[in-house]
């Protein structure tokens, strides 16, 4: 390609170390480049990126403190920074195993392994543009979001540009799976495949045939591809959302766990690892995974208050099965986390999803009462009120914890209507959100049989018998305020109650003074009161004296 191409290209370099930016800097010259600009960090180069449309951008893998180059094409892609030609090439001096399965998912146009020459950079830079120019149209249309004309494009670069044919495939296959075109992808693949064996093409007909729900045919196509590194972190993908498919949940978080491994840095991924342990009951992986989660998304398009809240979340879940003192430690670092987000995020939304997590810590301790505060500082939020998938399963959680139902369902009904895209993420907060109404169900199965036996005893005036069934529905629902009343009602005709089951008494009584009653229910709450505590001295809450002025 002659000089004169490049003389009036735009090229960016983001290179850390200064002799290496030099010596690259040396060899664009020898190729034709006149205008290089040369960046150290990523933030430099995004700020650059804002005011030129580079052409070419070769960019060092590790940037040093700050965002990777990694991180920075994912930017630079959702913040459509880049024309649509831009060729951006990945240079790093590491070959390890993640960092390859990293940059095949990232799909840079190329991949240049440090030390290089002159000619190995001049070859992949000739490689790249000659591809660029020969799928124009085809990245033009698919920079506006025209799917349709873009396959159409792929069509003829295949018939009139035979040398870059199956780039142009490769491409058409992709948008045939994500315009959902399945049944024609999976006939294109067969037709692909038929000409050469592609493991990307296999691959694409497997994803095809998973869609389709041929799905015996498709996990030995995907087991097989996994041995091969173009297709491995995928293929190891797909087979983890098959095996969820068989319900095979285990053997799922298994096999998702090698390609997290593999390519760490897909957020995505690791939610939905994150997700797949929770479904198989180790809440303290999902702690793990969420805390690491944290680390690798600073930086990155995916970092938000939400991976914090998710930690703090999933420490609260382990809290629940741990013995007091790991306990109290757990909910202190939950603690500790909600006060460093609410610091750093300060939108309303942010507040009060915090403040949902912060109920659960209460409610975790057992302070049940102070629970509910948070919760009515929010209210419960309204129909078009948009929230977060997450932030709308924890308040599910939240009210379920303090035994509202009805507000835990409403949560439980919106949170329906928000999983409605068709990927892996997405199927495991479906299997979430169905063992939260598995829950949901059987505690309202429960409930309803106890009121029922109580509410019978309570008519044959068998009210000891009835106070023990309030008593055991208040357990399963300890703010709410109708069974606290039936609570102290029948425990008012009780005679000569145990001590220890005074308890439920005080706890009722509790309640009660921080609602916000109805006249008639304030003055049977009275009523009962003064009854009570004639019988039962012990329930007069005692008041310390103001100290005498000296």
């Amino acid at each position: 390609m002659d000089a004169s191409f490049f003389r009036c290209k735009q090229v960016l370099v983001v290179e850390d170390s200064a002799p290496v930016r030099s010596a690259i800097k040396i060899m664009l010259q020898q190729m034709g480049f006149e205008s290089i600009h040369l960046s150290r960090d990523a933030n430099d180069a995004l700020s650059r990126c804002h005011d030129i449309p580079f052409d070419f951008i070769l960019c060092d893998f590790n940037l040093g403190d700050g965002k990777d180059g990694y991180q920075l094409f994912e930017t630079l892609k959702q913040q459509a920074l880049m024309p649509p030609l831009c060729c951006f090439i990945i240079i790093s001096a590491e070959s390890q195993r993640q960092l390859v399965h990293g940059v095949i998912e990232l799909q840079p146009d190329d991949y240049i392994l440090k030390p290089f020459t002159f000619p190995i950079l001049n070859e992949r830079l000739i490689r790249a543009v000659k591809l660029k120019i020969a799928l124009r149209k085809v990245y033009l249309n698919l920079f506006e979001d025209n799917y349709t004309a873009a396959i159409k494009e792929c069509d003829s670069v295949v018939s009139l540009k035979p040398e870059f044919a199956f780039q142009a495939l490769r491409i058409k296959g992709e948008l045939l799976l994500n315009t959902e075109q399945y049944q024609i992808a999976e006939k294109f693949y067969k037709a692909v495949l038929a000409d050469k064996p592609l493991p990307w093409a296999r691959l694409g007909a497997a994803i095809a045939a998973f869609y389709l729900e041929r799905w015996d045919d498709t996990e030995l196509q995907l087991a097989d591809l996994t041995q091969f590194d173009i297709t491995k972190v995928e293929a190891l993908d797909w087979l983890s959302h098959l095996l969820v498919k068989y319900g095979r949940y285990e053997t799922a978080q298994q096999t998702l766990y090698q390609a997290v491994l593999l390519s760490p840095q897909n957020i995505k991924r690791q939610r939905t690892l994150s997700n797949l342990n929770v479904i198989i009951g180790d809440k303290e992986a999902a702690a793990r995974i969420n805390a690491k989660l944290v680390a690798a998304a600073r930086y990155s398009v995916e970092e938000s208050a939400e991976n914090h809240l998710n930690h703090a979340r999933s420490l609260i879940d382990v809290a629940y099965n741990k013995n007091p003192l790991e306990r109290t430690v757990l909910l202190q670092n939950a603690s500790q986390i909600l006060d460093s987000v609410s610091k750093r995020y300060t939108e309303n939304s942010w507040l009060k999803a915090i403040n949902v997590v912060r109920s659960r810590i209460f409610a975790a301790k057992g302070q049940l009462i102070e629970a509910r505060k948070p919760l009515l500082e929010n209210g419960v939020a309204d129909k078009a009120e948009k929230m977060t998938i997450d932030s709308c399963m924890d308040g599910a959680k939240a009210y379920f914890e303090l035994g509202d139902i009805h507000s835990s369902q409403f949560y439980i009904d919106k949170l329906a209507s928000y999983l409605i895209n068709n990927d892996y993420l997405t199927e495991t907060q479906k299997i979430m959100l169905k063992m939260e109404k598995v829950r949901h169900e059987a505690l309202k199965a429960t409930i309803k049989q106890i009121s029922t036996e109580a509410a019978a005893a309570y008519q044959d005036a068998l009210f000891n018998q009835a106070f023990y069934l309030y008593c055991e529905t208040f357990d399963h629902m300890p703010t709410n305020s109708i069974i606290a009343l039936n609570i102290l009602q029948t425990a008012s005709k009780c005679s000569n109650l145990p001590i220890k089951s005074l308890r439920y008494c005080k706890q009722a009584i509790k309640l009660l003074q921080a609602f916000v009653l109805e006249k008639s229910n304030k003055d049977k709450f009275q009523h009962y009161v003064i009854l009570l505590r004639e019988q039962y001295p012990q329930l007069v809450v005692r008041t310390r004296r103001p100290k005498a002025n000296s």
